[in-house]
């Protein structure tokens, strides 16, 4: 989702904005949010756009809502004032330009929005690089006594060295490289109670996600004699665990974890309100743990206090997963082009969720289905949303931990490929169609596979035979690998929502006026139409036949239906379709956060629910 804070900013030359396709000189950041991620080939400019705006003294950001409503005020005072002008370009001088509006008499007074402009002064700015790691380094010394050689940790932190060296980097920007990690933990655990508590939270965090809750102590280990005689090699971090014997020293603790540490301690220690720069987040982490580290930084409620704000520049195609799940993402495409005079510019494009050009900029594929244990094949982002909010409420009834996606399990969309075609191309030839289940058949032996399709009534619509017989060769390719699951009993994924469900929701299908002066009276009528409805009647019917009847049920007011017919798909000959927008009716569901005892009234959905967790947990 587009923030709604844009980032004003003097020109950087080199960079440019591809802004509805016009390439302009950069003076503005559109679209700001809480975690801005910035992705491109190598030699893009990511790192060095980074570099600028984090050296930056002051942050001026310009209000999206409020500068439509001045444009808006604006365009009505234009035929009757003169000297009144639209304001179309937003750059790091705007502010002189609405001021002048304002003293030209352009607004009437009390029209003028107070929050145009948000101005941070000396922000506090973090800078995690590349050039990271949680090892101490040391150098091999010769001893002169006995000929002999001794290693020396080496103090300094040469990373943050060479950075300062080649990019110049301002001393304001407090850069962490992990060099210096057991001296911060030394210091932190010997500071005041607010430093600690921030400490022990973070400790909590790798607990949770690395230990199975138990209780951990991470310990910057120091021998005082040791130190006082020269020998700094005793200084190690280690973790103490609940319930063993030794402690574990962190250089002994896989490369993942060591990487994620490194990104988390400086983001658990952070002062509230300020800027965290990361280049590269994903190096030494796997799928699984690039996911734990965004959703971590987006919904751990430690860290949502903090009311931190996100640069993180990537090649990793997990990190625009996440933009299909939450609302605070915003993507920066970043691009090189060459001009026939030898010019090179370096674009930036604010991106929407979907769009493909991104992934063509990084040159990868979706291969987390490879690297996790198993994998759900869906046919869209909608019946991803759905399945996972199943999962979430059934894991939740059992007490059990939700299963680590990425990791136990990642999905795949399989729509607009090969298997799209299998399923609704009707002149897919037999050949074809072969090819395509020998190559599941082949994926599967290297991971298992559970794949989900709609049936879209193909068992009962003459029409669609040929389809019928796709399934049916489908399902007679079940291995143990492989476990196709047709849902056969119901048209599409939302005809298994329980009535209690559409109870909840049919609300947002409705007239908004009419909602907004009426809310109880159509909650009421909801409640007391649904009555009248048995689900089974619908389940092999396209959803827009449901909600049609639904919506001649509730009727009108004030000579306008109640219900939206635009929700859904109109047919010929009277007839009603899908959805017009799948997507936005799964993200309420999940939104909802339906209890299993709700979710578990429609018998579809709690035998696809336990398929799919009992699949995913097999060994």
């Amino acid at each position: 989702m587009k923030g709604y804070k844009t980032l004003l900013l003097e020109p950087i030359a080199g960079f440019y904005l591809n802004e509805n396709e016009e390439i302009i000189p950069l003076e503005h950041l559109p679209f700001t949010n809480k975690i801005n991620i910035l992705i491109g080939t190598n030699n893009s400019g990511k790192s060095k756009f980074m570099r600028k705006i984090m050296q930056l003294n002051n942050y001026s950001f310009l209000n999206e809502y409020a500068f439509s409503k001045i444009n808006s005020l604006l365009a009505d005072y234009a035929p009757f004032r003169k000297g009144v002008k639209i304001l179309t370009r937003k750059h790091y001088k705007i502010k002189n330009d609405i001021e002048d509006q304002r003293l030209s008499g352009s607004f009437v007074r009390g029209d003028f929005p107070d929050d145009i402009f948000i101005s941070v002064d000396r922000p506090k700015v973090y800078y995690i690089p590349t050039l990271r790691s949680a090892h101490s380094l040391y150098l091999e010394t010769k001893t002169e006594q006995y000929n002999s050689y001794k290693y020396e940790k080496i103090e300094d932190d040469i990373f943050l060295h060479t950075l300062r060296k080649n990019y110049s980097l301002s001393e304001s920007v407090d850069v962490f490289t992990g060099i210096h990690l057991y001296k911060d933990i030394l210091n932190t655990r010997n500071s005041k109670r607010e430093t600690r508590k921030k400490f022990e939270n973070f400790e909590r965090f790798i607990s949770r996600n690395f230990f199975e809750g138990k209780t951990i102590d991470i310990i910057a280990e120091f021998d005082k004699d040791e130190s006082r005689n020269g020998n700094n090699t005793k200084e190690i971090i280690s973790i103490h665990i609940e319930g063993e014997k030794d402690s574990r020293d962190l250089f002994d603790l896989g490369d993942g974890i060591q990487a994620l540490i490194i990104l988390m301690y400086k983001i658990f220690m952070a002062e509230d309100n300020s800027y965290v720069f990361i280049d590269e987040p994903e190096i030494n982490l796997h799928p699984g743990m690039q996911r734990m580290f965004l959703e971590q930084i987006n919904s751990n409620p430690d860290l949502v206090k903090k009311n931190l704000t996100y640069f993180i520049s990537t090649h990793s195609n997990h990190f625009l997963d996440l933009t299909l799940e939450k609302n605070n993402v915003s993507i920066y495409s970043f691009y090189s082009k060459v001009e026939t005079d030898g010019e090179k510019k370096l674009i930036i494009k604010n991106v929407n969720t979907g769009d493909n050009e991104i992934l063509k900029n990084i040159g990868v594929n979706n291969s987390s289905v490879f690297m996790a244990n198993c994998s759900i094949w869906v046919e869209g982002i909608s019946d991803r949303i759905y399945i996972k909010a199943f999962l979430q409420s059934y894991c939740k009834s059992l007490g059990k931990k939700f299963p680590k996606e990425d990791i136990d399990f990642a999905f795949f969309e399989y729509a607009g490929t090969n298997l799209e075609h299998y399923f609704f191309d009707e002149n897919i030839n037999s050949e074809t169609q072969k090819e395509i289940i020998s190559d599941i058949k082949a994926m599967a032996l290297s991971n298992r596979i559970f794949l989900i399709a709609d049936s879209d009534n193909a068992e009962n619509d003459i029409s669609m035979s040929k389809k019928k017989i796709r399934l049916k060769n489908l399902k007679e390719a079940k291995s143990n690998n492989f476990t196709p699951l047709v849902i056969e009993d119901y048209r599409e994924i939302e005809n298994l929502l329980p009535l209690d469900v559409w109870k909840t929701i049919l609300i947002k299908f409705c007239n908004k006026n009419l909602v907004s002066e009426h809310r109880e009276e159509i909650e009421n009528k909801i409640e007391e139409v649904l009555k009248k409805f048995e689900r089974k009647n619908y389940k092999k019917k396209y959803i827009g036949e449901f909600l049609n009847d639904v919506r001649n049920e509730l009727g009108k007011i004030s000579n306008k239906f109640i219900l939206n017919e635009s929700e859904y798909k109109k047919l010929p000959n009277d007839k009603f379709g899908t959805l017009t927008n799948k997507r936005w009716l799964s993200e309420i569901v999940a939104g909802k956060d339906f209890s299993w005892d709700v979710l578990k009234k429609s018998k579809g959905i709690e035998k696809l629910t336990i398929e799919i967790y009992s699949f995913i947990t097999k060994k």
